[in-house]
C-alpha cells in the first residue's frame, strides 16, 4: 500500500463513522497530518450562543488521531488522553 493510498483509507474510515453523519465532516490526511472541516450550524451553540465545547474536543481528538495514523500503518494509534482548555468563546 502506498502513502497516498494508507491516507485515502483513513479519509473513507473517518466519513462512514455514524457520528459524522450528525456533522458531514470535510478530512485531508496527508504525513504527520490531519485537517478536518465542518459547517458549524446553530444547533451545535450551547445556551450562551457560542459553539459547544463537545464539537471543538471532537473535531481536535479526530484530527490529532489521524494525522498519527497517518504515520503507523501496522498498528492503531488511540487517544489515551487529550486535555482541551476552553477560556472563552
Amino acid at each position: 500500500m502506498t502513502h497516498a493510498d494508507h491516507y485515502q483509507s483513513l479519509e473513507r474510515m473517518y466519513l462512514a463513522g455514524p457520528i459524522n453523519q450528525v456533522f458531514k465532516p470535510r478530512i485531508v490526511v496527508w504525513k504527520e497530518n490531519a485537517e478536518i472541516e465542518i459547517e458549524v450550524k446553530p444547533s451545535y451553540f450551547h445556551s450562551a450562543g457560542a459553539v459547544h465545547g463537545a464539537v471543538y474536543f471532537k473535531m481536535l481528538d479526530d484530527a490529532a488521531f489521524f494525522a498519527a495514523n497517518s504515520i503507523e500503518v501496522d498498528y492503531f494509534v488511540l487517544t489515551q488522553s487529550f486535555t482541551t482548555h476552553l477560556y472563552r468563546p
